[in-house]
């Protein structure tokens, strides 16, 4: 039917271009010969420029936020996730992929190719220190410096889709900045960094704004919709309303999940009560296990220690125990529904014909939840009238938890078992807070010429499991080489950006190469004033007071994941190297340091320190039994207790005493 349709078009065209010109065109179809070259000619020139587009990949980015390295089935957890497991069947998983160790730099790099300091995200404007405010790359939003992914896709004629969170324009909705003026035809959108997973109940740190197509507007499904649901159903509707024009679509679906408040529907939790029981001890060990099974480690390895480490779970009450077990049972049914909306999404795909053709990749913005209870972070950031009423609207008593009323995150103590068997967590430059799971499915023209897939139920074989260095900035430029576009270089719209600084990892997928990052390239990052420089097999970090010490540490990623022996002593030239790396990196991309009082006792208050002692689960955190007491105190008295935006830990503390 396209073929005769495409016949018709080239003889109506021709037709009237003959009498344009004044020829009688019956005279000129009798020339057969003519006719008949002419007409094939113009029909294998359409049907090429058919085939061409018809072969042009679909694109589904799937991020997850916040994910700890052994989150996801695939990657050793209890957690079920079998529509994932099953990407990372039909596909392959990369255990060597790092990013940056919080939300919105991570984005802004993921979308454009480009370092989080050039791209406006220097810092968060969560966290931005006095002496960055104003500062070039410190906008706190994406800026005009970048072009994203979904801007090229759609000038190269694909459709552009966006359902999720974005945590990119700034704390105000920066003008320009939405998705909708980034390249995103249609996008439901979260713009902040975190919210309810059922409501548009207050949050602490900021006003939440939701915007659909560049317009703000309330939460869709208010009080009923899970965020999982949201994001995913509208994504569903966006694939199945989608244009029948046979063009492609980028598919960006970016979900809250797994970042807190920790909260899901309640039958998901239950069923986790009895797995999370054995305590997180254990629940390290099963997961290290298994990713040995799976091939990520060698056989003989032992489990690291985590630092910092936990305090023995044997040595906690049976209260702390209680609400480790709820907490994670959350977290974890948090994931389990991600994953069923996930496979809807692919379900939707495939009925539509659309599943083979479309390159799928799923990955996390970074790795673990925030380090300190998020009741401490909660209270930094509103010391004034709001406090009773945020207050009033909290219920953390054991058997609530969970559910929309409630405020948790695992903090410190929950990375032990979900980012098995690294060190550090999110906000750290340690490979907690930096490594992540990465899952990607080829469009089967592209997965054709890969190495053949494994037919195992139960590990993955050698050619599924990928375990080269690839970084952030590599997704946008691997993405627009399955879909055939080339950069546009250093002008787009009249203006000058930055050029892709990440590289494809086509060629890695598909096993012409053995790496993309040559053994002596340099990769690094900077937040926080926290620093990591990769090279080859190596890491170096380094971490100022409070959170360490401000010494450069030197560590063997291949020998030693869990980051235990610091070899600087050993390896002071290839540490000298790294540094000097590190030098030329932040002077390119404009790092400014942090300063002041203000963003160290913020440091205080939401980094612990990476240190030998122990840390765990305080109950007077989560302050089941005190909430009646604050809900009453009045602003005066917090304002009495806490003297800055960002109180000290003392402070803070001091105040939940009081």
């Amino acid at each position: 039917m396209k073929q005769l349709t495409y016949g018709m078009h080239f003889f109506i065209t021709f037709s009237i271009t003959l009498s344009l010109i004044g020829l009688p065109s019956s005279s000129i179809m009798s020339n057969n010969f003519l006719h008949q070259a002419a007409f094939a000619q113009q029909q294998q020139i359409l049907l090429s420029q058919h085939k061409q587009q018809q072969q042009r990949p679909n694109i589904l980015m799937i991020v997850g936020d916040d994910f700890g390295f052994s989150d996801i089935g695939a990657f050793g957890s209890q957690i079920s996730t079998p529509n994932l497991d099953a990407l990372a069947k039909d596909g392959k998983i990369l255990t060597n992929y790092h990013t940056n160790p919080v939300c919105s730099p991570a984005r802004v790099s993921l979308l454009t190719g480009v370092d989080h300091h050039i791209g406006g995200i220097g810092t968060m404007y969560e966290a931005i220190a006095p002496n960055q405010i104003g500062k070039p790359g410190y906008e706190t939003y994406i800026n005009d410096k970048t072009v994203t992914i979904a801007e090229l896709l759609k000038d190269a004629g694909y459709h552009t889709y966006l359902s999720g969170k974005w945590h990119l324009s700034g704390n105000s909705a920066q003008n320009g900045t939405l998705p909708h003026d980034r390249g995103f035809e249609k996008s439901l959108t979260l713009l902040n960094g975190g919210a309810n997973h059922f409501n548009t109940q207050a949050q602490p740190l900021e006003k939440i704004s939701f915007a659909e197509d560049g317009k703000i507007i309330p939460r869709p499904g208010n009080s009923t919709l899970y965020s999982n649901d949201l994001y995913a159903d509208k994504m569903i509707e966006y694939i199945k309303n989608g244009a029948s024009d046979g063009k492609p679509f980028l598919a960006y679906l970016a979900f809250q999940v797994a970042h807190s408040p920790f909260q899901a529907p309640e039958g998901t939790i239950s069923k986790y009560f009895k797995t999370f029981s054995v305590g997180w001890d254990e629940l390290r060990k099963q997961s290290f296990e298994k990713q040995k099974e799976l091939g990520f480690w060698p056989a003989d390895m032992k489990l690291p220690q985590r630092i910092p480490p936990n305090q023995p779970w044997n040595e906690l009450t049976q209260g702390q125990k209680n609400y480790v077990i709820r907490i994670l049972a959350t977290h974890a049914a948090m994931i389990e529904n991600m994953d069923h909306a996930i496979g809807n999404v692919i379900q939707a795909l495939k009925q539509k014909g659309q599943y083979d053709n479309t390159l799928i990749v799923f990955v996390s913005d970074n790795g673990s939840s925030e380090p300190a209870p998020l009741l401490y972070i909660a209270l930094s950031a509103i010391l004034n009238s709001g406090t009773p009423s945020f207050l009033a609207t909290v219920n953390n008593s054991l058997s609530n938890i969970g559910n929309a009323s409630s405020i948790v995150n695992y903090a410190a103590w929950g990375s032990y078992s979900t980012t098995s068997p690294l060190s550090g967590y999110k906000t750290t430059m340690y490979e907690g807070g930096t490594r992540v799971p990465f899952v990607i499915k080829e469009p089967i023209s592209a997965a054709s010429s890969s190495s053949p897939n494994s037919n195992s139920t139960t590990a993955f074989n050698s050619n599924k499991v990928i375990k080269a260095f690839a970084f952030v900035n590599d997704l946008a430029p691997t993405i627009l080489d399955y879909a055939g576009i080339n950069h546009l270089g250093t002008m787009y719209n009249g203006h000058p950006v930055h050029p892709i600084m990440g590289k494809s990892l086509k060629p890695l997928l598909n096993g012409t190469v053995n790496r993309v990052h040559g053994q002596n390239e340099i990769v690094a990052d900077e937040m926080f004033n926290n620093s990591a420089v990769y090279m080859g097999d190596w890491k170096a970090t380094k971490h100022p007071p409070p959170v360490g010490d401000g010494k450069w540490q030197l560590f063997n990623l291949t020998s030693d994941p869990g980051q235990n022996y610091d070899v600087a002593s050993q390896h002071r030239d290839i540490l000298q190297k790294m540094k000097d790396g590190y030098d030329i990196y932040a002077k390119n991309v404009g790092v400014i340091p942090p300063l002041g009082q203000k963003f160290q006792n913020m440091m205080a208050v939401t980094i612990p320190p990476l240190d030998q002692s122990q840390v765990t689960i305080t109950l007077k955190d989560i302050l089941p039994g005190k909430f009646n007491t604050l809900k009453s105190i009045n602003a005066s008295k917090i304002q009495r207790s806490i003297s800055s935006k960002f109180p000290t830990l003392h402070e803070i503390q001091t105040f939940l005493e009081s």
